[in-house]
């Protein structure tokens, strides 16, 4: 009877450890699978994000030669202005009133990071200097380019406002005392200008630095 009930002992305990480690591999497994099936999702943000980055490289290298040249503009009609050459008199309506519109700005695709921050999925992103970085540059970076995009419309408009009835009149009327106070107004937009230019500029490079890493975290995948 002993060595019965010592069998059975063996016994059971052997069963109870096949059922332990029976459940341990299936819940390695489920981890695994788990763990795989937000790899896929974590690689469909980064792409979707990548994909958003590089429209939004495209829109900005489509900018900056528009603010290049109505920059050149600027100058050269403010260069004439302030010598006092009679040659202002002779440019066309058009060539001055074009340098008050909107020169368009840039609205950032956010579609993907959208996403991942109302999914409530940022801890699937396994680098998290990454999204430190991803977080950087559309909570900060593109934050600082809407608003003083935003504030560029803003001066465009009013000046377009405050200049429309100058634009009707005959310009070989015009004197430079009229030219100085037009070219004053004209002067704070491009002074705007020049500084969302530049914020371009630094966007563009921030853009490009995020594809970068981004890149590099999927070849690692």
């Amino acid at each position: 009877m002993e060595n019965k009930t010592g069998k059975y002992f063996k016994y059971a305990v052997g069963e109870i450890i096949l059922v332990v480690i029976g459940i341990l591999i299936a819940l390695q497994i489920n981890n695994w699978n788990e763990s795989r099936k937000n790899g896929i999702i974590e690689k469909e943000y980064l792409e979707g994000i990548k994909a958003d980055l590089k429209t939004d490289l495209d829109f900005v290298d489509y900018f900056l030669p528009l603010y290049q040249s109505r920059m050149q503009k600027y100058a050269r009609l403010d260069s004439l202005v302030k010598v006092r050459s009679p040659e202002i008199f002779e440019i066309e309506v058009s060539k001055i009133s074009n340098l008050t519109k909107q020169m368009g700005t840039i609205y950032p695709r956010n579609g993907s990071y959208s996403s991942l921050i109302s999914d409530n999925s940022t801890g699937l992103i396994t680098n998290k200097d990454l999204l430190k970085q991803i977080q950087g540059l559309y909570e900060y970076h593109y934050v600082r380019i809407l608003l003083l995009g935003q504030e560029l419309d803003d001066i465009s408009t009013q000046i377009q406002w405050e200049t429309r009835l100058d634009f009707r009149q005959n310009l070989s009327g015009y004197t430079f005392e009229d030219y100085n106070t037009l070219f004053a107004s004209l002067g704070i937009l491009d002074r705007n200008v020049k500084k969302y230019n530049n914020r371009l500029y630094g966007l563009k490079e921030h853009i490009n630095k995020r594809i970068e890493f981004i890149e590099q975290e999927l070849n690692n995948k």
